[in-house]
């Protein structure tokens, strides 16, 4: 059963989620949410042991972190290819981000259609130096996060694992943080915009923020804000953030929170463009009171509710929805195609977990290839030897052992040959014969000088094949002949009148041939039958390799007074080319 976990890192909480089972079937195995106190070095112990508590798979973890981090562009690039919106996206997208050096940010895009030819994309810039600063308190924390994807994209990928998304609506997804709030719309189950809008349920709106901080009658300090969304990181040391509101101060700037949200929320709806009438608007993350269960624009708002039912979540999940679709996601559900571990940041620190195991396999392959070596030397040399004893034998065959009383096969020793193998021979004394060679060398080389002396005799014999003869008049007859005794069921009875053969000599470029010239008679009960016999006779000589051309003459029928019944050929003739003839 397959375990994975995901980890919405904010700026002032955390939320973990741990799911076993398969992409279909799966249940919250355990999760956890809490706050970071202090700097960077609480804040990774805090996490650490929430990890250490959970005993989350820490080789199937991804983390969630702020929308409010990124940048969010739309671009249209001529061409389809995956591969080649990779290589340019950054080029492309550099001069919609003014405000940051494209070298310092980590581009990622969501694929919105494809229109002619042409992809429409939505493309977020997150700095390298923020995604970093997670990345190192979570590796910290004893996690190493195996992707990175923004609180939106995580959001989708829950709702688009729920099925709250269908092909025939559209739908606005939101989610609260402490210091944004992410905006996503959805039609047609494809995204359509995105987008962060910075104030979040631990940031005061810009309304809080022009107002002067007021002293009590008391004369008590004013009431502390909380940091902004750029300023509240898991490393800040405030003060501010330990000062509890009082609760109708709390509950006076979360009314303006949420004024605020839904301000903007209405400027999403008023400006979407979809193609499906927006069906409703489903919330997640920080629960704001007067949000869920109202009204938009006659859009009514739920909680996203993407958990079944007693699949372990707890009574209020909507924190945790981010945190969920990225485990969703690490588990293989749906999701859309999106990483900021990518260029260098991407599997940082991941090689130290496989440094060990890597130097045992690389030890593990040179032994392999060590004995193998050792093997395939061994062999070599058993075939030196085996050519050597090869040689040996050739040069004992040919010129024998007078010192011994044997005698050699070569009963008229050739010069250059016997000069060779006497100065080279290899006995006791002399191992490697000819030294310039090696052993096999030397046997190619006695074998060409063994051919040049066969091509001498062949010249002196003349059976080189420099003169050649004329071909045969009687072999042409006699594989004619042949033919048709091969055939003598199919050609019934037959007689051969006249049998002619006469040689051909070829001028002009044409070759030798022999002229096989036939008188012949086939026998049958009527002309017909003797006339189908007789149409017999040409594929069968056609079918010889030997046979160049037939002269089919026309036949005649035997006289009415004739005692049988048949038809008569003169002048059937064959051409033969002999030389194609197979030899045996």
């Amino acid at each position: 059963m397959a375990r994975t976990c995901g980890i919405r890192v904010g700026p002032r909480r955390f939320e973990i989620v741990v799911l076993d089972g398969s992409p279909k079937k799966h249940r919250i195995a355990a999760f956890k949410t809490g706050e970071f106190r202090g700097g960077d070095d609480e804040a990774a112990s805090t996490l650490g042991e929430a990890v250490k508590e959970l005993k989350i798979p820490v080789d199937a973890t991804s983390i969630a972190i702020d929308t409010g981090l990124a940048a969010f562009r739309t671009l249209k690039l001529p061409f389809n290819e995956r591969e080649k919106i990779e290589e340019v996206i950054k080029f492309e997208v550099e001069s919609q981000l003014p405000q940051w050096d494209i070298g310092d940010v980590v581009v990622d895009f969501v694929v919105q259609d494809h229109v002619e030819g042409e992809t429409n994309l939505l493309v977020s810039a997150v700095p390298k130096a923020d995604l970093k600063r997670v990345l190192d308190l979570c590796s910290e924390a004893g996690v190493e996060p195996l992707e990175a994807d923004l609180e939106a994209t995580a959001m989708v990928n829950a709702a688009l694992g729920a099925d709250v998304c269908h092909v025939d609506d559209a739908q606005v997804l939101v989610h609260v943080g402490e210091g944004s709030t992410s905006v996503v719309v959805v039609d047609g189950g494809k995204v359509r915009s995105m987008r962060a809008i910075h104030v979040g349920a631990f940031a005061a709106p810009e309304a809080d923020k022009s107002e002067k901080p007021e002293k009590s009658e008391k004369g008590e300090k004013p009431e502390a804000q909380p940091p902004t969304a750029s300023e509240a990181t898991p490393a800040t040391e405030s003060a501010e953030a330990a000062v509890a509101l009082d609760p109708e101060a709390a509950q006076r700037r979360l009314g303006n929170v949420v004024s605020r949200i839904k301000r903007e929320l209405g400027r999403t709806i008023s400006g979407a463009r979809t193609a499906n009438p927006i069906g409703a608007i489903y919330v997640c993350g920080y629960p704001l009171p007067e949000l869920v269960g109202s009204t938009l624009m006659d859009v009514p708002i739920y909680e996203l509710d993407v958990f079944e039912e007693d699949s372990g979540q707890p009574a209020s999940a909507a924190p945790l929805v981010v945190a969920y679709g990225v485990a969703l996601r690490q588990l293989g559900g749906p999701s859309i195609e999106t990483s900021l571990r990518r260029e260098e940041l991407k599997f940082t620190g991941t090689l130290e977990r496989v440094e060990l195991p890597l130097a045992i396999a690389a030890l593990l392959l040179a032994t392999l290839a060590g004995i193998f070596c050792m093997f395939e030397l061994m062999q070599l040399k058993g075939r030196e030897r085996d050519v050597k004893a090869w040689r040996a034998s050739a040069e004992n065959f040919l010129i024998g052992d007078p010192a011994k009383g044997h005698a050699g096969n070569l009963s008229q020793p050739l010069t250059d040959l016997d000069n060779y193998l006497k100065k080279y021979k290899y006995d006791d004394a002399n191992q490697d014969g000819d030294p310039e060679r090696s052993d096999w060398e030397q046997m190619q080389y006695e074998r060409m000088l063994l051919g040049r002396e066969v091509k001498k005799l062949e010249s002196q014999l003349g059976t080189s094949g420099e003169v050649t003869l004329p071909q045969s008049a009687l072999q042409a007859a006699t594989l004619v002949l042949g033919v048709f005794d091969a055939n003598k069921e199919k050609l019934g009875r037959f007689s051969i009148r006249m049998l002619d053969a006469t040689y051909v000599q070829g001028t002009g470029g044409r070759v030798d041939t022999v002229k096989v010239m036939l008188d012949l008679s086939f026998f049958g009960d009527t002309a017909v039958d003797a006339t189908v016999a007789y149409d017999q006779l040409e594929p069968a000589l056609r079918a010889q390799p030997w046979v160049t051309d037939i002269d089919k003459r026309g036949s005649k029928e035997f006289d009415e007074k004739a005692p049988a019944k048949g038809i008569f050929v003169q002048g059937f003739t064959i051409t033969c080319d002999l030389t194609k003839v197979p030899k045996p």
